[in-house]
């Protein structure tokens, strides 16, 4: 797909090593050395001159992804699809674009002078698109186009500090961007279908948010014979129900409500739990995390569906099936993540619904205890 890509920060010194070395996408990043003027026109040969060694003044600005070959990726409201190149601020402060330039020639750095009326402010993304139209009435349009076939994208200060780009055959839709807004380590550029025109290069970091915490109050079921159909529905009425705070179980210290087992050598088989919880922006959420504290086994339901299954045999489970095995030690007590999709979510109120199964009629202890947590993107 991609034959070469070269990335550059040029000032009159030799710009330093860089690679193009055909099918690969190879990169070597050399310093801005805040001086005027333009690198050699060594082209993409492999040419190996020797580094910039000047301390470098960084751009204010940087070209933080474009597109060569736009068909589908981003649409203007006159219904065209112009290539396009981002700009970013990163600094604290608004950047007036008064003196700034774009251009697709190394040989002509002011070939379009960007508008006087044009600021980006701090933290700020600014798109230009490369469509030919040369209009001063339409600011972030460009005198030239761009082409997949191999170019070069560059940005100039009006010091005459600059950073170029060199790329060989882009596919389609594909954008060079940064992977992290700015940065100019060495692999920095990368690749990108559809990109992200306008917004940050940098992938959004989910955050935890709990909305069912542990140590809650759960209405359960202790009772030799299952509950009514239709017990694991939001609507059902568990008003009959016990409540009680968790964990909630029997024959361990760790227990906050205990719960009649049945006597020994005669324990009920099957304990019944039902709690809700609320989901406000289900758009933002990434993942469901349940964290699930069980001796000895478990079925999860989710608004009816199931989501856990945690040492029970596959197949039908009523109030009669036994779990897999005995739980003991700290496992007893230890939650256990399950992370899940948030597919089984709605927006508004959610049900749990939790049948916790013994391992055998001698079994000595239960324990119950759930905590729901989702990853959302603020």
């Amino acid at each position: 797909m991609i034959l070469a890509l070269t990335w550059l920060a040029c000032g009159p010194a030799d710009p330093g090593t860089f690679l193009s070395d055909s099918g690969t996408t190879a990169v070597t990043e050399t310093a801005d050395t805040g001086e005027t003027g333009l690198p050699p026109d060594t082209g993409e040969t492999g040419d190996t001159a020797p580094p910039v060694h000047t301390e470098p003044v960084p751009l204010e600005l940087c070209i933080n992804e474009f597109m060569p070959d736009n068909k589908t990726a981003l649409f203007l409201d006159d219904g065209t699809a112009p290539d396009w190149i981002e700009l970013h601020n990163p600094g604290a402060e608004a950047v007036d674009l008064v003196g700034w330039s774009l251009t697709d020639d190394p040989d002509e750095p002011d070939k379009h002078a960007l508008h006087s009326d044009l600021k980006i402010p701090a933290g700020g993304f600014m798109l230009f698109y490369a469509d030919g139209v040369d209009d001063v009435a339409q600011a972030q349009h460009l005198s030239f186009k761009l082409t997949g076939e191999g170019g070069s994208v560059g940005l100039f200060a009006p010091d005459g500090r600059g950073q170029l780009v060199h790329h060989g055959l882009v596919e389609t839709d594909f954008s060079l961007h940064r992977v992290q807004d700015c940065c100019t380590a060495e692999g920095c550029l990368d690749f990108d279908f559809r990109g992200t025109p306008g917004a940050s290069n940098d992938p959004p970091v989910p955050v935890e948010q709990t909305l069912l915490a542990l140590g809650q109050t759960w209405r359960y079921h202790a009772l030799r014979e299952a509950p009514a159909i239709g017990w694991k529905a939001l609507a059902y009425d568990d008003s009959t129900w016990a409540t009680g705070t968790a964990p909630l179980g029997a024959g361990d210290s760790h227990i906050a409500t205990s719960i009649d087992i049945g006597p020994d050598g005669d324990r009920r088989a099957a304990t019944y739990f039902r709690s809700t919880f609320e989901v406000d922006d289900l758009a933002a959420v990434q993942a469901l995390i349940l964290q699930l504290m069980v001796d000895d086994g478990a079925l999860v339901w989710l608004n009816e569906n199931e989501v856990v299954r945690s040492n029970l045999a596959a197949g039908a489970v009523n109030h009669e099936t036994w779990a897999l095995s005995a739980v003991g030690g700290a496992a007893e007590y230890t939650p256990v993540d399950w992370v899940l999709s948030p597919d089984s979510l709605v927006v508004g109120t959610n049900v749990l619904a939790v049948q916790v199964h013994q391992a055998a009629a001698t079994s000595s202890d239960l324990t119950f205890d759930l905590g729901v947590v989702v990853e959302v993107l603020e």
